[in-house]
């Protein structure tokens, strides 16, 4: 008698479990379209919104930055970003640890010209109070420039 009732109570934690997975990885996805999309808007709140305080973040060009040097190229890039399109998002979620990688597109216009940058990039997040929120960052320039 006991068995049905341990089978169901199993199953109910299968679907429990998935459905949370599930909303793990649509946040995490969201915050990465949030995030990319933050760029050409010159979304400042975004930023702030999903990268924690205590940030490190390595840039295409080595350097280490915080997000308050974030927030600032976010406002006043070296080169105006129009649009950004990501492709080949990989989301994975281990406990309260996600790592999202992919590759971004940036198309930028300076003195006229339009020029494009390919970046790809990994976000590792840490699901603090419930919510996630950026911690580490690290991009690599694919064009080699």
């Amino acid at each position: 008698m006991q068995l049905p009732i341990l089978l169901a109570a199993f199953s109910l934690l299968s679907v429990l479990s998935a459905r949370a997975q599930d909303a793990d990885h649509n946040a995490l996805r969201n915050h990465n379209a949030d995030w990319i999309q933050a760029y050409p808007e010159k979304d400042t709140a975004t930023i702030h919104r999903i990268v924690a305080d205590d940030l490190v973040m390595i840039n295409a060009a080595g350097a280490r930055i915080s997000k308050k040097d974030l927030i600032k190229n976010v406002a006043k890039p070296a080169m105006p970003i129009t649009s950004a399109m990501i492709d080949n998002v990989e989301i994975t979620v281990k406990g309260n640890i996600g790592i999202v990688v992919a590759v971004v597109e940036f198309t930028m216009t300076q003195n006229g010209k339009e020029t494009t940058v390919k970046n790809n990039y990994m976000d590792v997040y840490e699901k603090r109070d419930g919510r996630w929120i950026a911690i580490a960052a690290h991009v690599t320039r694919l064009d080699g420039k």
